[in-house]
């Protein structure tokens, strides 16, 4: 990259180098045709004065006289001639007639002696018709070559001077932005290397604010996302091969001891083995609903209208012996003839998954699950009377495989992560309340178009 600025400023020193040589060129040649204007208007009053000079078919000598005076005094050597040719006044013949004093001024300006090139001529006009000839060329100036030599040569100086400053510059501003810019992007790929390799933990330092700044930002966002997606993996895998080791290794354990004949009770060991089964399903299941949710953000939704009653009836009814087998009731309340359309497949996994949860962390009293409408959204709120969860842990609910400490519960941390997600498939919202000794209200909101 570093080497892609170089290019890019030597590509603007060479630009400068050719625009100096170019501007010099320009401001000489507007300078010489400045000069050359100046002239063509001192020219054109001349001629006009000279013009005036004439009158009643004759030339007017006192007039004419000033008209040289003041071409002479502008730089010019003229003389004018009538239509035959004959000169009528001229430069020359003027200055043999000035005073010595004013003489050696003027020879003191120019070098009249020395004056040479080819005279311009241009018609005189009085009355529409052809009255002579003015011939002009200008005075050999005393130091007007110095003079010119002087003020190319400055602006030589000045065009280089500015050349040599802008290159400087632009290599300074080179170095700085190579090193301004480039740093943090060859920190971003050692870093992006490092994650490559496994190193989730690592990240890079924001220098700015502009958009390399916010790229170093959503790197480090990134590589915080994979580090706990990593962290999430191998906790996942470790709380898989922990659920399926314990089932599996009584199952062995008992199918060893039938074919030894340790074992007299078969009957008693094969509903065993049957609940082992049991639990292996629904380690299955919970790894299907994952893969379930997460299809969801692909595909559309496939709504059906429901009566919520009826709907929730049906759960409560399937899950009703698992609550009644801890002495827990769970009990059902809401209006009675509330129905609007959802994808009903969806919100059973998130109600079955919630009840779940409340029946895991529940040991006594109840779970109630109370429904209806507020305003423009269907809520179903599934409360408990559990252990309660601290105030810190319940931003963690929702995450994948997360299980409150401390717990002798064996769930993978699946259940409310599945519903969180498609909760927010289906545009919903989940919210959830809780006090220690208490038991916690998860509430369900839904739209209802």
């Amino acid at each position: 990259m570093k080497t892609k600025f170089f290019l890019a400023f030597l590509i603007v020193i060479i630009t400068a180098l050719l625009s100096h040589f170019l501007f010099e060129w320009l401001i000489i040649r507007d300078f010489e045709n400045y000069v050359n204007g100046v002239r063509e208007d001192q020219l054109f009053w001349i001629t006009a004065s000279a013009e005036n000079s004439y009158g009643n078919g004759k030339w007017i000598p006192e007039t004419l006289s000033e008209t040289i005076h003041w071409a002479m005094m502008m730089g010019l050597d003229i003389k004018i001639l009538d239509t035959e040719g004959k000169e009528v006044v001229s430069s020359s013949r003027i200055m043999k007639s000035l005073h010595p004093v004013m003489k050696k001024r003027m020879e003191g300006l120019f070098h009249i002696d020395k004056t040479k090139g080819t005279y311009q001529e241009y018609p005189l006009y009085s009355g529409g018709h052809i009255i002579g000839k003015l011939s002009a060329r200008p005075f050999q100036k005393q130091d007007i070559a110095e003079k010119e030599m002087i003020f190319k040569r400055r602006t030589k100086d000045f065009l280089m001077i500015s050349l040599l400053i802008a290159g400087i510059g632009s290599l300074l501003i080179a170095l700085f932005l190579s090193r301004y810019l480039s740093k943090p992007i060859a920190d971003l790929k050692l870093a992006a290397e490092k994650v490559a390799q496994g190193n989730f933990g690592v990240r890079t330092a924001v220098h700015s604010y502009d958009e390399v700044g916010k790229l170093s930002e959503v790197f480090n966002m990134m590589a915080e996302s994979l580090q706990k997606e990593e962290k999430l993996r191998k906790q996942l895998m470790s709380n898989i091969a922990h659920e399926l080791r314990t089932p599996l290794t009584i199952m062995k354990t008992q199918v060893e001891a039938l074919s030894d004949g340790i074992i007299t009770d078969k009957e008693k060991t094969f509903q065993n083995l049957n609940g082992e089964m049991d639990r292996l399903i629904r380690l299955v299941k919970g790894i299907e609903d994952v893969t379930t949710a997460e299809a969801s953000f692909f595909r559309s939704l496939e709504e059906t209208n429901i009566t919520l009653k009826e709907f929730l009836s049906g759960i409560a009814y399937e899950m009703r012996p698992l609550f009644r087998d801890k002495n827990l009731a769970l009990e059902l309340q809401g209006e009675q003839d509330l129905s609007f359309t959802v994808d009903a497949e969806k919100l059973e996994i998130i109600v079955r998954n919630i009840l779940t949860n409340s029946l895991k962390f529940t040991d006594k009293g109840k779970v109630s699950i109370l429904y209806g409408k507020e305003k423009d959204r269907i809520f179903i709120e599934i409360k408990d009377t559990g252990k309660g969860i601290h105030e810190e842990n319940i931003p963690l609910l929702f995450n994948r495989f997360y299980r409150l400490e401390k717990t002798n519960n064996q769930g993978l941390g699946l259940g409310l992560a599945i519903a969180k997600e498609l909760v927010t498939v289906m545009h919903g919202e989940i919210t959830v309340k809780s006090k220690i000794g208490e038991g916690s209200c998860f509430t369900i909101f839904l739209p209802v178009s």
